[in-house]
């Protein structure tokens, strides 16, 4: 592509990793666990860890020897995989979580959007898309699975595909989400749509004015439509925002020789 790099993880919405639901307050489980009295005692104890945020080691430990205990016990597989996550062990935690999702049977949203998130966290790009296409099929009410195909199309290049279903995201998510927004006007940048990307910039422009990636995208498109139209005005805008670029070195040679020559 001939934008700017894009960092996926500026658009990972937080949403992704921990929901603050009764599943991750340890009040349900996907999968039977054992019912014996230290299971059920240290089953909670690594939730509580998790809750806190703290003795995460400890927490990791429990899930595993809840793991041996029961080898087709689903959520200590994910809650493994998540203490993984909390101690930037990427690449463990998709482990955990693929197998967590494996053994779920589709049953829940949690477990693919977690992998599908870490997945695309160490770069695993078609194993996340899969997940994300997944979470569409199986929890087609929820915004998540479609927001994270347009997520993935950045890196993958189907961008039309992309565009899709950011627009089917943002008609599910229940209030206006800044984070979608966001993306289309990404997404629009990317597949040349110059003029349409515009008024969502706009949009997101008060929290994502210090962001590199949205004045690198931002200028680009401004830069294209003031070549078209000779609109002096806007070349300015989209050089203005080309100078509040804090790191260059993620840019393109595409975008440096637009602005810098």
């Amino acid at each position: 592509m001939k934008n700017i790099i894009l960092a996926l993880t500026c658009l990972i919405q937080i949403t992704l990793f921990g929901q603050q639901t009764d599943y991750f307050n340890g009040k349900r489980t996907y999968c039977d666990k054992p019912t014996d009295e230290r299971s059920l005692k240290i089953f909670d104890l690594g939730i509580e860890t998790i809750k806190r945020n703290s003795h995460i080691g400890a927490g990791n430990q429990i899930f595993h020897e809840l793991i041996q205990k029961d080898s087709t016990f689903c959520d200590a597989y994910f809650f493994a995989g998540y203490t993984y996550r909390l101690s930037g062990m990427l690449k463990e935690a998709v482990v955990y979580y693929y197998m967590a999702d494996s053994l779920a049977n589709n049953k829940s949203i949690e477990f693919k959007q977690n992998l599908a998130t870490t997945s695309m966290l160490v770069g695993a790009i078609d194993l996340s898309r899969k997940k994300f296409k997944e979470m569409t099929e199986y929890f087609p009410q929820s915004p998540e699975g479609y927001y994270g195909i347009a997520l993935t199309s950045t890196e993958i290049g189907d961008v039309e595909n992309g565009l899709n279903n950011i627009n089917i995201a943002i008609e599910k998510y229940q209030k206006e989400n800044q984070d979608a927004l966001y993306l289309k006007a990404i997404l629009l940048t990317l597949n040349s749509k110059h003029e349409q990307a515009l008024p969502y910039y706009e949009k997101v422009k008060s929290t994502r004015r210090k962001d590199d990636y949205f004045n690198g995208n931002y200028a680009l498109s401004l830069y294209e439509i003031a070549t078209l139209t000779s609109d002096e005005k806007m070349m300015k805008q989209a050089k203005k925002h080309y100078n509040a670029i804090k790191d260059t070195s993620k840019l393109t040679d595409f975008i440096k020789e637009k602005f810098e020559n």
